[in-house]
């Protein structure tokens, strides 16, 4: 067998799903279907700010996973406040100072809700998951549904991209894609969940059996073809893995 996939792992864990695809993914790897394992997991939070993100660092520490917690609400406010690229930047240096120490191949984003800074994307090969397709809407997963029902777009999708400078926009790992059925906030979201978990474990997978690779920010197939678009991952190869 290769070499296994070193990940690290950020997420703030406003909400359930950041568990939930942790949870999958870790599953994955102790069932021996992903050739990985997790160095680390890093949270923006502490124990105490959120019932949510306290869940979640109780759990990743039950499985004897090193958690570096740094609340990004404690962090030089008066600076968020005035100057929030430099904060992005002076928070991100702290950030890395506590993860150095880790040998990783990639840090996966799941559900965090922080923007990086251009020194931590350069610094690590960072890829993020992203409720929409790469051409749709950027913000958050709800910024993107309400976008997509203002403007009546036809389909909806989910993608991993490379983290860049550039939010949202960074080269394309891999996405999928569905035709919308009612423009209804909540169907959309139901949707697009569905295809999230499997998609960022066949992704994973993909990565971790080099038929995906990621050199100097781009993305190449198994034979070092250039993939300037991403590779879209059909419908039922997903379904396969729900």
């Amino acid at each position: 067998m290769s070499c296994k996939l070193k990940l690290g792992w950020f997420a703030t864990s406003r909400g359930q799903t950041s568990l939930k695809i942790f949870n999958y993914i870790y599953n994955a790897i102790k069932n021996n279907e992903l050739n990985a394992e997790i160095q680390f997991v890093f949270l923006n939070r502490q124990l105490g700010e959120a019932e949510n993100s306290d869940r979640f660092i109780n759990e990743v520490e039950k499985l004897n996973i090193p958690v570096i917690t740094f609340s990004s609400k404690k962090f030089l406010p008066e600076v968020r406040k005035t100057d929030i690229e430099l904060w992005r930047e002076k928070f991100d240096k702290e950030v890395y100072n506590l993860i150095c120490k880790f040998n990783v191949d990639i840090i996966m984003l799941a559900g965090y809700m922080l923007i990086l800074s251009k020194f931590l994307c350069q610094k690590f090969t960072v890829i993020n998951l992203h409720p929409a397709l790469p051409w749709g809407p950027k913000g958050t997963w709800q910024e993107v549904i309400n976008t997509i029902i203002k403007e009546k777009h036809q389909e909806h999708g989910v993608m991993i991209h490379i983290v860049t400078e550039d939010l949202d926009r960074g080269p394309v790992i891999t996405y999928c894609r569905f035709k919308i059925e009612e423009y209804d906030f909540d169907k959309i979201r139901q949707q697009g969940v569905q295809y999230e978990l499997p998609l960022v474990k066949k992704t994973l997978c993909l990565i971790a059996d080099n038929e995906i690779k990621i050199i100097d920010r781009k993305v190449y197939d198994k034979n070092n073809r250039l993939l300037p678009q991403g590779l879209e991952i059909k419908l039922a190869e997903l379904t396969a893995f729900l």
